[in-house]
């Protein structure tokens, strides 16, 4: 479950999507940086992305506790990328959560889906000034590192650079 702008939003992870999350845990890298799937606390929402990275150094500007749990909550300057793999969701994810990450000022927003990898850039108020659409084959780069990824033929993600 997710709370979103005031709705809470179920969500089922199929297959495909828990192999491609356990592919972006494998395959982004973490020099200098933390990847998580912690829950990312964004202004008055709860949103789960299937994984986010934050600067190892970075610590929490403070917590929010919800249902017996603190949460701890970051300054935008320290997430680097936020991701969320989008099967069902793709929709929901290219709008609703663009625009609460881009207000939120996350600097880089990915939505990978089983056809292209969309990332947004440049956060404003109302969302990213840039959506970027990268296709099979294509390389994607990885904001805060050298390292690319591909989305391949058969929806695997390979890693290329370091």
């Amino acid at each position: 479950m997710e709370l979103v702008e005031g709705e809470i939003w179920r969500v089922a992870i199929g297959s495909w999507h828990g192999d491609t999350v356990g592919q972006l845990l494998a395959l982004l890298p973490r020099a200098g940086a933390r990847v998580t799937t912690a829950t990312l606390p964004t202004g008055e929402s709860l949103p789960d992305p299937d994984c986010w990275v934050r600067r190892v150094d970075a610590d929490p500007i403070g917590t929010v506790g919800t249902v017996g749990t603190r949460l701890s909550v970051w300054d935008a300057a320290d997430v680097l990328l936020v991701v969320d793999v989008a099967d069902e969701t793709v929709i929901q994810d290219l709008n609703v959560k663009a625009r609460l990450y881009g207000r939120a000022g996350y600097p880089v927003y990915w939505v990978v889906t089983q056809e292209a990898i969309y990332e947004h850039t440049g956060p404003i108020p109302t969302g990213y000034r840039t959506r970027v659409e990268y296709l099979h084959g294509e390389r994607v780069p990885v904001p805060y590192t050298s390292a690319e990824l591909t989305l391949g033929d058969a929806s695997v993600l390979l890693a290329h650079g370091s």
